[in-house]
């Protein structure tokens, strides 16, 4: 460690960082013992070299301490529970401006104040702002008129981020709070922009001006999909790259390629020492170090980026004074830079990654390529094969962890996949810089290379559709925490230092085997199963405002009633119920109830179906008058899923009862709504019930009072169509008399659901009362005797 003296600091003003996320000390004490540390070293120094370390070491922990406090005091967070304030104007600078995407504008935004009814209130908070224009003209000359730099009057709707409402969900509020953003602030109308001061940020405005037109350039030569990718890699934006091919790239294990790194610098690094050959070497090393730094600037200064060039730049002045350099040397060095700079990447998925990846590199590749020399291949390609897998697999050890804590996933087939991957980025790069830059001189041939990128990229995305499927790429791997993360890094270490100790084959191999069976072992004793074996669990997703609820029965068969709504910009099904059913370990949903043919409560099997996780749908009988019925079942036929249709019966499932209570005379009635029609579902565990009500209305809330009477009694309700007024009717709960009350509804939705007036009803009849917009998803589980609320959010 002797050797590495920066590595030292790197690691002590880390913990510092870290430790502000546990200890909360006032500013004047840090400040005493930042002097008390300071002083001794240099009347100790003579004395007593390890004693004046240890207190520099501590005085750099107090460091970066004070600066993570320093940082996080400076920003003003609109109070947690605050979801949405309209009509709010806010007084700003632009920080930054991202590239235009088709129908939406974002921009940084830092405010000094904000204005609400005739109230000003000094506040310095970063906004994340989105404008939305109908008309693309509109949106194009606003994007032409900012600049980094303007100062801004804005009116518009803030939004907090959306947290973690479903149990492995990505948490985009606490991701916003990392990077210091307090919310989203949403600009419907370009005339609520008013410029007030139109200075610019030179530097900042300059850099912009380079990637619009960069950006502008890419898109003219090129289709939409190498045009997204091409932003990616060169730009570092990724948001024109859809959520599906995201999804496959993570599955093959190659979604680091996206993310501008070390491996794109050094793409660029090479082309640049290609382009500066012929010149002297002072000179082609300026040059290099020069376009590197424009090309982390250009990328808007990613961590991973800046990583990459600090240490580029560091061998590069060592090779020219012929001094050695160490890789974990550089490596420190450019997490402290970054750290200073900016102390909150620190928690950054993006940050951790790009570290933890060289620092395998550094750790394992030398390992790995002694162990290839000596199996004395005569292959060269075969040789050349293996070290390249080596590296890929050295930065694989590295970033394991935060990978799949991340993820959720383990790639199995990333090592294979990277051989192809990372060699056909590297030709994608190389012809879109040669594009572009041809492109100056001779459009009508820059065509042809972009023709030629336009075909590699086909391929490329071809192969990730293949390699990223579903079936067979990746196992996913749930409940990998902070814990499991550190016991991985802990067991490796101590795998390292012991086997460099012992000389004995078998010895090593066995204690190879003990410690990986330790870690399996241990590594479980922090798991928690949220749908336990041997009992029913009832599970609200929160899907905004619809419905979703899964049913886990004991002994594992599963139902699902309802699936959210789907529209374009969001697929419930997609994006919230697959995930969650993947983190569940759970395969295959074994009946499918749709409540009635709302799209807040059926749209979102759409999705499901497609990916086949459905076995069986029960339905209301077919409407032919609703055309989204009519297709929603051809869907279902063309998938080849069977249909049943609500009547009058009891399904048995792995002992719990499911009685129908739907009959003829409402189910055939023209005249009932969509809603009236909902399936009526009373599901009863031994000594528990709850009943399901779909949207049912309070015209035949009195017609199933009226036919089955003391029969609804249960413990638990699921309110009716979202605690709208226009269920829950007071004969209705007569019967039922709900000990707890569940309302599934969105976040501040525009109906206003749930009604004040129905909350009070169900407080009335004293039933407790459990909501999706108050709470996230709900659990509830039985065990046949008794029913208790499941608080996942504690685990995590």
């Amino acid at each position: 460690m002797n050797s590495y003296p920066i590595i030292k600091v790197a690691i002590f003003f880390c913990g510092g960082i870290l430790f502000y996320k546990v200890a909360n000390i006032d500013t004047p004490v840090i400040i005493i013992l930042l002097i008390c540390f300071i002083i001794p070293p240099f009347l100790l120094v003579k004395f007593s070299k390890t004693v004046a370390s240890v207190f520099i070491l501590s005085a750099v922990f107090l460091s970066g301490y004070m600066l993570i406090k320093n940082s996080a005091g400076d920003n003003y967070f609109f109070p947690q529970d605050v979801h949405r304030i309209k009509n709010l104007i806010v007084y700003g600078e632009i920080s930054n401006i991202k590239l235009l995407k088709d129908k939406e504008l974002l921009f940084d935004l830092e405010t000094d104040s904000l204005k609400k009814d005739e109230r000003t209130f000094i506040r310095k908070t970063k906004l994340l702002c989105k404008v939305k224009e109908t008309g693309r003209k509109r949106l194009d000359s606003i994007y032409n008129a900012l600049r980094p730099g303007n100062y801004l009057q804005l009116l518009g709707v803030y939004f907090k981020g959306r947290e973690m409402r479903n149990p492995g969900e990505f948490d985009y509020n606490k991701y916003l709070n990392s990077l210091g953003i307090s919310g989203v602030f949403n600009i419907s109308d370009s005339k609520d922009i008013i410029v007030l001061d139109s200075g610019k940020n030179i530097f900042k405005s300059a850099v912009f001006s380079v990637r619009k037109f960069l950006d502008s350039e890419i898109k003219s030569l090129h289709n939409e999909q190498t045009a997204s990718l091409l932003k990616g890699l060169l730009l570092a934006d990724r948001g024109e790259i859809d959520y599906v091919t995201k999804t496959q790239f993570i599955n093959a294990g190659v979604i680091h390629v996206l993310a501008v790194s070390g491996l794109h610098v050094g793409y660029i690094a090479v082309i640049y020492i290609f382009l500066f050959g012929r010149l002297n070497i002072y000179l082609r090393s300026i040059l290099t170090i020069a376009g590197l730094l424009a090309f982390m600037f250009i990328t808007g200064v990613q961590p991973s980026v800046f990583r990459a060039t600090v240490m580029a730049v560091v061998i590069i002045i060592a090779f020219l004074s012929n001094r050695s350099t160490s890789l974990f040397n550089s490596l420190a060095f450019a997490s402290v830079i970054i750290l200073v700079l900016s102390p909150e990447e620190i928690l950054n998925p993006g940050f951790q990654l790009s570290f933890s990846a060289v620092l395998g590199i550094a750790i394992f590749y030398p390992r790995t390529e002694k162990l290839i020399s000596t199996l004395k291949l005569r292959s060269k390609v075969l040789r050349y094969i293996l070290l390249f897998m080596a590296v890929s697999l050295s930065a694989q050890i590295g970033t394991l962890p935060f990978t799949v804590m991340y993820f959720g996933k383990l790639s199995i087939i990333s090592l294979l996949a990277n051989l192809f991957v990372i060699p056909v980025v590297g030709v994608v790069v190389g012809l879109g810089i040669f594009t572009l830059i041809i492109n100056i001189a001779f459009p009508f041939v820059a065509i042809y290379f972009a023709a030629a990128n336009e075909l590699v990229t086909k391929l490329l995305f071809l192969f990730i559709e293949l390699s990223g499927n579903e079936n067979f790429s990746y196992i996913f791997v749930k409940n990998f925490s902070l814990y499991d993360s550190l016991l991985f890094y802990l067991f490796l270490f101590f795998l390292l230092y012991v086997i460099k100790k012992i000389n004995t084959t078998f010895v090593k191999i066995l204690i190879v085997i003990l410690v990986v069976s330790n870690f399996l072992l241990l590594s479980t004793l922090d798991n928690y199963n949220l749908l336990k074996t041997g009992k029913l669990s009832v599970f609200t997703i929160d899907v905004g405002q619809g419905d979703a609820i899964l049913l886990k029965f004991p002994k594992g068969t599963t139902a699902l009633i309802d699936a959210g709504n789907a529209t374009p910009s969001f697929d419930n099904g997609e994006r919230i119920i697959l995930p969650l059913l993947e983190y569940l370990g759970i395969e295959r949903i074994d009946y499918g109830f749709v409540s009635h043919i709302d799209s807040d409560h059926y749209a979102g099997f759409v999705s499901l179906v497609k990916a086949g996780v459905i076995k069986k749908i029960i339905k209301p009988g077919i409407d032919s008058s609703l055309v989204k019925d009519v297709k929603f079942e051809k869907y279902l036929r063309e998938n080849h899923i069977p249909i049943e249709y609500y009547k009058k019966e009891i399904l048995t499932i792995d002992e719990v009862r499911i009685y129908v209570l739907n009959n003829e005379s409402i189910m055939e009635n023209t005249e009932l709504s969509s809603n009236d029609k909902s399936g009526m579902l009373k599901m009863v565990y031994g000594k528990t019930s709850f009943l399901f009500t779909g949207d049912v209305e309070k015209k035949v809330e009195k017609v199933y009072a009226s036919d089955y009477k003391l029969f609804l009694d249960v413990d638990v309700l699921k309110v009716g169509h979202h605690g709208s007024k226009t269920s829950s009717s007071k004969v209705f709960l007569n019967y039922v008399t709900p000990e707890q009350s569940i309302i599934s509804a969105g976040i501040l939705n525009k109906f206003e659901h749930p009604s004040g007036e129905i909350v009070k009803r169900l407080e009335d009849f004293g039933s407790e009362i459990y909501r999706t917009d108050k709470y996230g998803a709900l659990i509830f589980e039985s065990d046949g005797n008794s029913i208790h609320f499941i608080d996942w959010k504690k685990h995590f």
